[in-house]
């Protein structure tokens, strides 16, 4: 079996949104014909891996421990973030940079890779893969997952100068990997249009959901009543910068508001999110909020599948991310209400008819959301049909894990051709 070097900083069993991709890909290499070798740098506890790896195959730097992990030292996280702002491509770079030697030696002796696969962020991934790559002259793609710098929103709060920096850093990757992949259709037109030399080299593999429901289990659920009798709003994750509030909160004035006018009483409903708690919500007398303990993808179907409304956020001026839960949202079948300008999610809730998309910054989709939103309240719109099958198969793990497979197959195949030919 061939063998695939994974740089994935982020990997499970750390519970974060950007542990999930490689975890999923690590999971179904071997179907395909690889074997993953991986570096991270969340710690990996035991013998057993969650998804089935020999620990053998799993290089810990040990230097990252789980935020949501009560042993997490939060000093860490304070000098992590002091340097983010300053240092070229992320704060992770010093353990990066200072662990290069044995990375090297680990990929080259150990474990005999073929190929490599960097996924950021952190960007710093990437800069360790391009070092891996050269020196043992193999193929390596760059998976950059969302937009580095041309991001119109960076991910952090970042120094000009660190910006200006990861700008010619980035550009330098790009120059030097065999190939590239985005998450959406937007970031990679985006970085196309930005590098038109290197365009061909560019792909596209979405996210996956982590949890599908079977056959049956699709085909009863519409006709079946909620094991719950409340309403439940459901955001799986956390509000914050990137995925705020505050768009929410205008939707929630506007939904009272067109309730008074048409003096329709609003239903008591519940928020439930993994904030501790969200005291913008104290000024609606029908919002309660409630603390979801769990956002791991592959035990929270049955959340998903109860809620009366699913919501997806990001920044509104963050129009090239796919937020990374509306691929575990689709097969719940439970009505999504999107606030965001990315025409990639407009595309795929219409496509799927599993939601709708609006912009809260346009005062007639505002208002157009605030209708939907309390028609759905008051149980005016019916659910969405079960995912298609034809979608269930498109949005599988096992699915996005074939497309980087049958990239790696052909880098591999182009790196022997061309090494046989220098050869003769």
């Amino acid at each position: 079996m061939r063998r695939v070097g994974l740089l994935a900083p982020f990997f499970p069993p750390l519970r974060r949104v950007g542990a999930l991709r490689p975890g999923r890909w690590a999971a179904h290499f071997e179907e395909f014909g690889w074997e993953p070798w991986v570096v991270t740098l969340a710690s990996q506890s035991g013998d057993d891996h969650s998804l089935g790896i020999d620990p053998s195959r799993i290089l810990s730097l040990n230097h990252l421990r789980s935020s949501s992990s009560p042993k997490a030292d939060p000093s860490f996280g304070m000098i992590r973030a002091w340097l983010d702002a300053r240092v070229p491509y992320d704060g992770f770079w010093p353990i990066f940079w200072w662990n290069q030697r044995s990375i090297k030696r680990w990929f080259r002796e150990s474990a005999k890779i073929e190929c490599l696969v960097s996924t950021g962020d952190p960007w710093s991934s990437h800069w360790m893969g391009q070092n891996v790559a050269r020196e043992l002259d193999i193929p390596w793609v760059a998976d950059f997952r969302d937009p580095w710098s041309l991001s119109r929103v960076p991910l952090r709060n970042r120094s000009h100068a660190s910006l200006a920096k990861d700008a010619r850093r980035e550009a330098d990757v790009v120059r030097q990997a065999d190939a590239m992949t985005f998450t959406s259709d937007t970031a990679l037109q985006r970085y196309q249009k930005e590098y038109p030399a290197q365009s061909s080299r560019m792909s596209v593999i979405h996210n996956s959901a982590g949890s599908l429901d079977n056959d049956e289990k699709r085909k009863t659920h519409n006709s079946e009543e909620s094991s719950t009798e409340r309403i439940q709003l459901v955001f799986f994750g956390s509000f914050r910068r990137l995925s705020p509030i505050d768009p929410w909160i205008k939707l929630f004035r506007q939904v009272t508001k067109l309730a008074q006018e048409k003096r329709i009483t609003i239903p008591k409903v519940t928020l439930r999110s993994t904030n501790e708690s969200l005291h913008a919500l104290d000024q609606f007398s029908w919002i309660e909020h409630e603390l979801l303990s769990s956002v791991d993808s592959n035990q929270g179907a049955s959340i998903l599948e109860q809620a009366s409304i699913l919501l997806l956020s990001s920044h509104p001026d963050r129009d090239d991310v796919i937020p990374a839960k509306l691929w575990d949202y689709l097969p719940a079948s439970s009505p999504i209400l999107s606030l965001g300008s990315s025409l990639d999610v407009q595309k795929i809730l219409h496509d799927t008819g599993q939601g709708s998309q609006f912009d809260s910054r346009k005062d007639d989709q505002l208002y157009a959301a605030s209708q939907w939103f309390l028609d759905q309240l008051l149980g005016l719109s019916e659910k969405p049909p079960p995912l298609s099958d034809e979608w269930i198969h498109a949005i599988s793990p096992k699915t996005m894990t074939s497309k980087l497979c049958e990239l790696l197959d052909t880098l591999t195949k182009q790196s022997r051709q061309q090494f046989k030919e220098e050869d003769v």
